[in-house]
């Protein structure tokens, strides 16, 4: 039986070396290895989902989210609609803007972050009008203003940070695709930070799961690629 590589899909061989794991750069015994070298440490392959979420994180030097998003997507324990995403999108996010310099990652924040939108349940988005990207957004945005429900300003922004982003995937239309709400919550973050918080961090989403999606939209949604 042939074992295919989860990061990009080439035929995993047999070895007996060490290795950098592709998800949280640290090095450890590789048995199995593809083509281009991705491996996939012991811990990283038994971690619960927040610590995959944050063992990416923290392992990253990335400064495109989507980039750190797309490859915790690609991790084993993925399911392609989940409730997975929710807790992803102010991780990748605190970990680009850590990565580029603007705003340190301190101890505990993607912990944080997470416990704030894990709650969510799957289907929310179409039972209650709540995608927990978009929730995430706007814990992203708490956490950088320092909001809680006695401030001002700092609680407008974040819930003006899930708002926008909830507008966002609602006039993207179709059944719901948690890639395509990830991306959409990245790019809205991306404006809002740049707007509101003065905060730069480009944002280039790049879809490599439609192949996997038996509801892909395919042509009706901007991050398809043939």
């Amino acid at each position: 039986m042939a074992y295919l590589c989860a990061v990009c899909g080439g035929r995993l061989e047999r070895v007996d070396t060490t290795a950098v794991c592709t998800f949280c750069g640290h090095e450890s015994a590789a048995r199995y290895l593809c083509a281009a070298g991705h491996h996939i440490c012991e811990d990283c392959q038994l971690a619960e989902w927040p610590q995959v979420v944050e063992r990416v994180c923290e392992g990253s030097r990335e400064t495109d989210p989507a980039a750190i998003a797309n490859l915790i997507m690609k991790h084993p324990m993925s399911i392609m609609h989940s409730p997975q995403h929710h807790i992803m999108v102010a991780p990748v996010v605190l970990a680009a803007m850590h990565n580029s310099g603007q705003v340190p990652l301190k101890p505990g924040r993607l912990t944080s972050a997470i416990e704030r939108t894990k709650g969510i349940p799957l289907g929310a988005c179409g039972t209650r009008g709540e995608c927990g990207a978009a929730t995430s957004v706007g814990a992203l945005v708490s956490i950088l203003t320092g909001a809680n429900f006695q401030k001002d300003r700092e609680r407008s922004l974040a819930l003006q940070a899930t708002a926008e982003t909830l507008l966002a995937i609602a006039e993207a239309g179709g059944p719901r695709c948690c890639k395509q709400s990830v991306y959409l919550a990245l790019e809205t973050a991306s404006r809002f930070l740049k707007r509101e918080l003065d905060i730069d961090l480009p944002v280039e989403p790049n879809c490599e799961f439609a192949a996997r999606n038996d509801a892909c939209k395919k042509e009706r949604c901007k991050y398809y690629v043939n």
